[in-house]
């Protein structure tokens, strides 16, 4: 542009919830209120206050949907005047619908771009503009029921994410000029780059009268402002205008000193290009660029002919201060410093576009990025929608596409429909030939279409929705051999996986006080309510500590599993941040506003998420002493270059930090972008005395590192002396009174089936999938108490806690007042008081209250062995200092017979 007036500031402003604005002519007159813009409805608290909350979502405060009118003078400068006048609202939300001056101009609808509006050639001196957003009249771009009954919800219009606000949010401003350049595309695989101009004369009297002397002479100047090079590249070539708009192409070979960009060097340069007539600028326009290809290669993605491994997460446009995403760079930088802070290099955006700045950040950055239409739900049936998402496509790729950042496109999430194969093939067989700077596919999750550069697919996770406690690390104890190969094997193309991971952990309820924005955390306010009513509040952050310990083993795993498969091309996460949305699913190490949990370090999870990860195939992670450890070491090796002369050092420690064993393997060169098996270790295990170690792998001089936890338990022997009885009745119960200690571990069939347990957390949310099991997040153990002084055990679940929760049910101790051994965290929806393990006093006798099975097959069950014989010793001995709660025969007996009733 030439020239530009800011619109930020003051506007005048009416809601419009009757629809009366229209008939009575609004745009003509002053409205009665007034609101800053950029900014929301929300944000300014126009509507009334919201007093309902929900468990499924965050509340907004005050929530509006419907008709708003926003208004303002400005002012036309007397050297803009004549010249043609754009109004450029960065991001509307919802249909816009413009007037200047009372007459009407026009409408738009994206939700994924800037709005833009022709306002036509101004006179100098005063104008008004009259705006009437309607955020009640979008696409149906996410309303479809699916067949498991859960609503599709695209979070490019939700209350369950970003919320359905009204407003302007980022740059609204009006540009002036003689002509436009509408576009600059930089196709830069190479450095030998073609720019594609497109010229708008606006109309058929292009030789306007302020610049028109005659023989017109139009040029075009090219500047080059090349990254780590003074001198800009300055190329200029004539153009003849013939009508009102004019393409032009031109090829430039740029120096060989220019950079290009990558993950690990992100050289970012600039253009700008001026169009001009007899020496009197038209129009000016800038854009980044970089030098970068992204492309298909067999089952791998190629960046500058490098194999790249993606190691994503999703951004659903959660940001609940303002229920927007940020339209300024900085917001941006936050983000992708978390997720880089992690070891990601990926981003994903569901169902959404972001801002111009998201892009920005993300080239300076380095971080790849896969960017969707803001759609979730049936495709090819619904011909508004369809021309809709045709329609967004276009508007992203021309507003977005010089970034070197935007490396992927998809139509959106998890569609169905029954034209939906039609529609996706012709969707992507038109992008990857119209603009192939970028990869494509249908959608993400699914289907997988022949077209495709790549496909999304849920199958490769250690967890489905619907599996329940079939899924693979419920199912079994954990080994490390499993890989995706035969996924990889079952298609031609890249394969990502699709939202791995979805491991839930309880709710931070620190996290309720920094709600400050547009939203209220009332789902937290509801746990933090009922935890107090039941004399729980003081557990909620043991809770957060010990589920979140867990969700990292389970997130480790996922992420390796991928990782060891060769030929890969990457994961996407759901999520590293929480998603406060859709039942509240807690799936984050970080939370709603990026900020890190305190549970687990960005350092100790780039241990196993990073561009190099050492990593073991072991068959187990248990075993008995004498029987030795065996393991694969691999290396993925997804870095810059390749790794000469590496050297791989390994350590066994035991709890105290003592090493039982040392040494390292010396590998050949580590090529970039493959998965190398480097040797085997065999450690023997009949001299080692305690009962957990630790393997470390340290990749030597480069920082990257991993590690394991082993358990080396006792041969099976006698089972340790303990009545141990399945049914508890009044017999029982006298003998206890009378000074018997007594096990009982009832028959996990006998209760009630939402108290099974699984070895793993919540997936997703128990909302959300109709209470999928298990219902729980591991476990809480008192570390402190006398068995684990002869058990190995930490404050939370680990990998050898598998055999004794497998099959199990957990014990409701509501209303005993117990304070159990080993408690088990319930999900937050109900708050139950939960035990594996607890123990009472009954008169001059002891009872045990035992989820675990301390009885069968021991001598094929190791851990349950050494816990048997641990839990015996201490109710051998009177020395601990422990006396656990009285009660009373009735009170237990009644509720013996209430729990195995239920």
């Amino acid at each position: 542009m030439l020239f530009e007036t800011s619109l930020a500031g003051i506007w005048s402003f009416a809601l419009d919830p009757g629809h009366r604005g229209l008939k009575e002519a609004w745009f003509g007159r002053d409205l009665d209120d007034t609101i800053a813009l950029p900014g929301s409805v929300d944000e300014a608290r126009k509507a009334p206050a919201n007093p309902d909350g929900t468990m499924a979502h965050l509340s907004r405060r005050h929530p509006y949907v419907g008709r708003a009118w926003y208004g303002r003078p400005f002012e036309v400068a007397p050297e803009a005047e004549g010249l043609y006048h754009q109004l450029v609202l960065e991001r509307p939300h919802g249909e816009v619908t413009v007037w200047l001056d009372g007459v009407k101009i026009g409408r738009d609808r994206s939700l994924s771009t800037e709005h833009r509006f022709l306002l036509g050639r101004l006179a100098a001196g005063p104008h008004r503009l009259v705006l009437m957003i309607d955020n009640g009249r979008v696409e149906a771009v996410g309303e479809a029921i699916r067949h498991t009954g859960v609503e599709d919800v695209a979070h490019s219009n939700t209350d369950h994410t970003q919320t359905n606000w009204n407003g302007v949010v980022g740059s609204l401003r009006i540009e002036a000029s003689a002509g436009a350049i509408s576009r600059v595309a930089v196709h830069a695989p190479t450095r030998r780059v073609r720019i594609d101009i497109e010229l708008d004369g606006f109309d058929a009297d292009i030789h306007h009268p302020t610049f028109w002397t005659g023989d017109a002479e139009d040029r075009l100047t090219l500047r080059f402002r090349l990254a780590g090079i003074a001198e800009p590249l300055v190329i200029e070539r004539p153009v003849t205008i013939r009508s009102g708009f004019t393409p032009v192409s031109i090829d430039v070979d740029l120096p060989e000193t220019a950079g290009l960009w990558d993950e690990f060097s992100p050289v970012v340069h600039r253009l700008d290009v001026e169009w001009s007539r007899n020496g009197v600028p038209i129009d000016r326009h800038e854009t980044g660029f970089g030098i970068r290809s992204f492309t298909r290669d067999g089952r791998r993605l190629r960046l500058n002919g490098r194999a790249v491994f993606l190691r994503g997460t999703l951004d659903c446009c959660i940001f609940p201060l303002t229920g927007y995403p940020p339209c300024d760079v900085d917001g941006w930088r936050k983000v992708y410093s978390t997720v880089k802070a992690y070891g990601l290099n990926h981003v994903r955006f569901h169902s959404y576009c972001p801002p111009e700045a998201a892009f920005v950040a993300a080239d300076e950055m380095g971080v790849l990025l896969h960017v969707e239409t803001p759609v979730w739900a049936v495709l090819g049936s619904d011909p508004n929608l369809d021309r809709f998402i045709h329609e967004e496509s276009e508007r992203i790729v021309r507003a977005y596409g010089n970034h070197p950042s935007f490396v992927m496109m998809a139509v959106g999430n998890e569609p169905h429909g029954p034209g939906l194969h039609a529609f996706l093939s012709r969707w992507v067989a038109h992008w990857t030939k119209a603009d192939p700077r970028r990869l494509y596919t249908g959608c993400s999750g699914w289907p997988t279409i022949a077209e495709a550069d790549y496909v999304s697919k849920p199958e490769p996770r250690s967890q489905r929705w619907g599996e329940g406690l079939a899924g693979r690390l419920n199912a079994q104890a954990l080994e490390t051999m499993t890989d995706w190969s035969a996924y990889r094997d079952a298609v031609d193309m890249p394969l990502v996986t699709h939202e791995m991971g979805q491991w839930c952990v309880f709710p931070s309820l620190d996290e309720i006080g920094k709600y400050r924005g547009v939203v209220e955390a009332r789902n937290f306010i509801r746990v933090r309510d009922d935890l107090a009513g039941k004399g729980m509040l003081d557990l909620a952050g043991e809770f957060l500590m010990a589920s979140g310990s867990l969700q990292t083993k389970l997130y480790k795993e996922d992420i390796e599993s991928a990782l060891r498969t060769r030929g890969f091309a990457g994961i996407q996460l759901l999520g590293l941040q929480d998603f406060p949305g859709q039942g509240t699913a807690l799936v984050g190490v970080v939370d709603a506003f990026w900020d890190r949990k305190p549970y687990v370090s960005p350092e100790a999870f780039r241990e196993f998420c990073a561009p190099v990860v050492p990593l073991v195939r072991s068959e187990r992670f248990v075993v008995t002493r004498g029987e030795p450890i065996r393991v694969a070491v691999e290396i993925a090796q997804f870095g810059p270059a390749d790794i000469e002369d590496a050297v791989l050092r390994w350590s066994l420690t035991d709890d105290s930090g003592k090493v039982a064993g040392q040494g390292e393997i010396r590998a050949r060169s580590l090529a970039t972008g493959d998965l190398h098996r480097i040797g085997d270790l065999v450690i023997e295990t009949g001299a080692l005395a305690q009962d957990r170690y630790e393997l470390l792998l340290e990749l030597a001089g480069t920082g990257y590192r991993n590690r394991w936890g082993y358990w080396v338990f006792e041969k099976a022997g006698d089972a340790a002396p303990l009545e141990i009885v399945p049914d508890l009745d009044e017999a029982i119960l006298r003998r206890i009174e009378a000074g018997e200690t007594i096990v009982w571990s009832p028959d996990p069939k006998a209760i009630r089936q939402d108290s099974i347990l699984g070895f793993t957390t919540v997936f997703w949310n128990t909302l959300w999938t109709r209470r999928q099991p298990p219902h729980t997040l591991g476990l809480l153990i008192d570390q402190d108490h006398p068995i684990f002084s002869a058990f190995p055990s930490g404050r939370a679940s680990d990998w050898h806690w598998w055999e004794l929760v497998h099959g199990r049910a957990a014990l409701d101790l509501g209303g005993l007042g117990l304070s159990p051994i080993v408690r088990v965290i319930d999900d937050w929806n109900s708050n139950r008081d939960l035990a594996l393990l607890a123990e009472c006093r009954i008169g001059r006798g002891r009872l045990v209250m035992s989820g675990i099975d301390l009885a069968s097959g021991l001598d094929r069950r190791p851990v349950a062995a050494a816990l048997r014989k641990a839990l015996a010793r201490h109710l051998a001995g009177s020395q601990d200092g422990r006396q656990p709660a009285f009660l009373d025969r009735e009170t237990v007996l009644d509720w013996s017979a209430a729990l195995m009733a239920r």
